[in-house]
């Protein structure tokens, strides 16, 4: 078989049945919860490829190899996960080139990549990691956004039979990444199903409350499915239905609807929107003008929404009042209100609020006022406070948050959250 006609499989084979092998010795000890695995198979049944097998190996050479012959056997997809690392005991990709039948070959466009992960935290990649640029030849690289390996895609022929292998990396969030942004797309090519899908975007609302609201429609789902995924300060969920052809009923609207009725206060976009362009765009339908008033997120607010076409018939302008002399004279905040409840207070943050509203002229002032860390917290306001404040024609409004994580996060999160009081004013939500 030449190396075209295998490539080509990747046009014409069918995927029916699916096995996930995951490799690592610590899975094997109990160190490490096989996460990956569960999420694998939900991706899977969603895209009506059924999973039959799953499989833990350690780090050995010869086991590895026999479980991708046992699998090869008897599944015509094979999604392996973990051991795509730099050191000894990472054996997954030289195990499934030699199982194939493949040479490593090393790619330095990858190498490349590597080294520059590396540099972007201020770090050198080790000659070690060099083995992270050595794939499987014929294969189809799959890219890492979000970490050092790459993943590979391998199409073969089994016994005469169609086979495809895909291994992806072990940690969580690069593995599902990996998987939503390079694998599900190939394969919904090689499925005898169609898919339709709707996405609701929600925020305000956690994973866990949202699938304590909406638990008995996921046990009783089939047909279409509901896949809760969370992200920073978000939860999205997908409705997939699986169709024969574009004549198959409509089977998400119903569902979708209940979802709204249980949750449709958090739900701030359904589709492709990011939350600081649905803002936008309510507020020039509304034909609104917004301005903000930054302290602990330094602009950051305002540089998320100045990167949107066209955001310049809402947005009037903002101030980052970083010291509190700036904003005693810039957004005229009362020097009793700084001397006595601090800059991290609720009538801080109400007062940069108004003072920003009444500053540049606009309908709504938003203002962001806290401690991101890791130093200046306190007992009483430890870091992560963040006082949210919005102020418009009808008065003010304010929410404290607590927020964990390192200083970028705790700056992402209250942007995030000051779009969503400001949406959710607008809307008269309440807070």
């Amino acid at each position: 078989m030449t190396e075209k006609n295998e490539m080509d499989l990747l046009k014409t084979a069918q995927i029916d049945s699916a096995e996930i092998l995951a490799v690592g010795t610590e899975l094997l000890m109990g160190q490490i919860v096989n996460t990956n695995a569960a999420y694998l198979a939900q991706q899977l049944r969603e895209l009506g490829i059924s999973s039959y097998y799953q499989t833990v190996v350690g780090d050995n050479h010869a086991r590895v190899i026999q479980a991708i012959h046992t699998a090869l056997s008897r599944t015509d997809l094979l999604i392996m996960t973990g051991g795509l690392g730099p050191t000894a005991d990472d054996i997954s990709m030289a195990c499934a080139a030699e199982a194939c039948g493949r040479k490593l070959v090393f790619h330095p466009a990858e190498w490349d990549k590597i080294t520059a992960y590396f540099a972007r935290t201020g770090r050198k990649a080790a000659e070690i990691n060099r083995k992270q640029a050595m794939l499987p030849e014929d294969s189809l690289i799959l890219p890492n956004n979000n970490g050092t390996a790459p993943g590979a895609l391998i199409p073969l022929l089994w016994q005469q039979q169609p086979r495809f292998v895909v291994l992806l990396p072990g940690p969580p969030l690069e593995n599902h990444l990996m998987f939503q942004d390079y694998v599900r797309p190939v394969l919904l090519k090689h499925t005898r199903h169609q898919l339709r899908s709707v996405f609701l975007h929600l925020t305000g609302i956690g994973e866990s409350e949202v699938e304590t609201r909406i638990q008995d429609l996921i046990k009783q789902q089939s047909n279409p499915t509901i896949a809760p995924y969370c992200s920073e300060g978000e939860v999205t969920l997908r409705l997939t239905q699986l169709c024969t052809d574009d004549q198959d009923p409509d089977l998400i609207t119903p569902v979708k609807h209940e979802l709204y009725a249980r949750l449709g206060q958090y739900v701030y976009e359904e589709g492709e929107r990011r939350l600081p362009e649905v803002v936008k765009d309510l507020l020039a339908s509304k034909q609104l003008t917004v301005s903000f008033a930054e302290s602990c997120t330094a602009g950051l607010m305002s540089s998320q929404f100045g990167d949107l076409p066209g955001v310049s018939q809402v947005f009037l302008g903002s101030v980052v009042s970083y010291a509190d002399s700036a904003k005693e004279n810039l957004l005229q905040v009362p020097a009793f209100i700084l001397r006595q409840d601090g800059a991290v207070s609720q009538s801080c943050a109400q007062a940069m609020a108004v003072g920003c509203r009444d500053r540049f002229g606009s309908d709504y002032g938003v203002s962001i006022t806290g401690i991101a860390g890791p130093d200046g917290g306190s007992t009483e306001k430890p870091v992560g406070t963040v006082w949210i404040a919005v102020a418009d024609s009808q008065g003010v409004v304010s929410k404290l948050h607590r927020f964990q994580g390192n200083r970028a996060k705790i700056r992402r999160l209250a942007a995030l959250k000051a779009y969503d009081l400001l949406r959710r004013r607008m809307l008269n939500l309440g807070e």
